[in-house]
Parts: structure tokens; C-alpha cells; sequence
């Protein structure tokens, strides 16, 4: 049987688990069989990109995800996606080892913002602001970005949402409080679980929301082929 998507998940497991639940619901299903054939492959083991990216002695992800892509291909997906902003550090490199598309969630972000928005904050891991990953693709296209405080940034990643903990509301208000900007990227599949969490304005821009309209834009161009 052949798939449509492929999802290389666990990065973290509570992202892939709202991801799926984001793809289920913008589903246009009138039963069970109008839905996307998916696989998931929860890989938890996957090194940290973010240690790895700042100390490359650090054990590397990119042979874990290599064999993860090459493994959703032999299975027959049409498309792979990463629900990772710091993989995204690795696609090029992925994209080259397999002949179906990897979604590249941080494009398609700036994209969207393209023309919407002046001035970006972008709330993600150290990872993804060192490798400039936001930064390279929003200059681009000649969107002016800020950074927050990325050691508050941080603390709410990696010690209270990856650890199912929730954030302090004065820790959340002193990270986006009095930036100068129109609109924040969720740069980070974890803070993407905050929008709906804390019923955040639209302004905050969730990339695992953009990336579900465009698998499923996608497979609406395979459909018509």
C-alpha cells in the first residue's frame, strides 16, 4: 500500500502528537476514507539538533533523519514533513538523499508572512537562531526581524513545555512584552502548542499551522493530476 504523507515525529513528541491533531482537523472529511494515508514515525531518539548545531562534537542527527526520509520513501510517501524548525537546519542535505519532496517549514513561513507583516519577532530554539535559519529566509524576502530574550526563550522550551510543565505567566509576558514588532514566528514546534493553549491573537504565527495548509494544498494539486 502506498502512503501520502510521511511525518518524521518525536521531535518532540507533544508537537507531533498536536501536528497530527492540526492535520485531522483542517481535513476536509465527510467520513474516515477523505482522509490523508499518513505515517508517523515517532523517532524520540533523535539527538538534540540544537546541541549539536551549537557543538558539532555533539552526536548528529542528520544520519537518523537520513535513514528516516529513505525509510518514508521505500514506503511509498508522496511527501515528507518534519515537524522540526531546527531540522530545517538539515534539508537541503536531506532533500538531496531522496527523490520525493521534503516540506521546508521555514520557507513556507516566511512566505506567508511576505506581505502581511513588517517586523518579525522570532521566539525559537538557540539552534535555530544560530544557524540564522529564520533569519536568512525573512531577508529574503525583505522582512525586518528582532530577537527576544533567548535564555527566557529557551527556559520555556526546553524547561517547562518539553518537560509537560506549565510556562509562568510572568516568564511568558517579560519574553514578548515591549518588542518592537507587528507579529511573532512560534519558531519552535513546541511554543507552537501555546497558540491554542493560551488563546493567542493571530499575530502569533504558528508554522505547523502554515505547514498543514500546504501538505494538504499539496494533495489537492495530486488530486486533480
Amino acid at each position: 500500500m502506498n502512503y501520502d504523507l510521511g511525518i518524521i515525529g518525536g521531535l518532540g513528541p507533544y508537537a507531533s502528537s498536536y501536528f497530527y491533531e492540526l492535520i485531522t482537523k483542517k481535513t476536509k472529511a465527510q467520513k474516515d476514507q477523505d482522509h490523508l494515508n499518513i505515517i508517523i514515525l515517532s523517532h524520540a531518539k533523535v539527538p538534540d539538533r540544537t546541541a549539536y548545531i551549537l557543538d558539532n562534537s555533539q552526536e548528529n542527527p542528520y544520519p537518523f533523519l537520513v535513514k528516516d526520509c529513505e525509510i518514508l520513501e521505500k514506503l511509498g510517501c508522496k511527501l515528507i514533513s518534519i515537524p522540526c524548525n531546527t531540522s530545517t537546519y538539515f534539508h537541503n542535505e536531506l532533500q538531496k538523499q531522496v527523490n520525493i519532496p521534503i516540506s521546508n517549514m521555514i520557507e513556507n513561513t516566511a512566505e506567508f508572512i511576505k506581505n502581511k507583516y513588517k517586523k518579525v519577532a522570532i521566539l525559537a530554539t538557540t539552534g535555530t537562531i544560530t544557524s540564522k535559519l529564520y533569519q536568512n529566509a525573512l531577508e529574503k524576502r525583505n522582512i525586518n526581524f528582532i530577537l527576544p530574550n533567548q535564555e527566557n526563550v529557551m527556559k520555556i522550551i526546553y524547561d517547562y513545555i518539553k518537560q509537560g510543565k506549565d510556562i509562568p505567566n510572568e516568564l511568558w509576558e517579560n519574553t514578548i512584552q515591549n518588542l518592537d514588532c507587528d507579529c511573532y514566528i512560534l519558531g519552535c514546534t513546541e511554543l507552537s502548542i501555546l497558540k491554542s493553549k493560551l488563546n493567542l491573537e493571530e499575530n502569533f504565527i504558528d508554522p505547523l499551522e502554515i505547514e498543514v495548509n500546504n501538505i494538504l494544498t499539496f494533495f489537492d494539486k495530486e488530486r486533480t493530476k
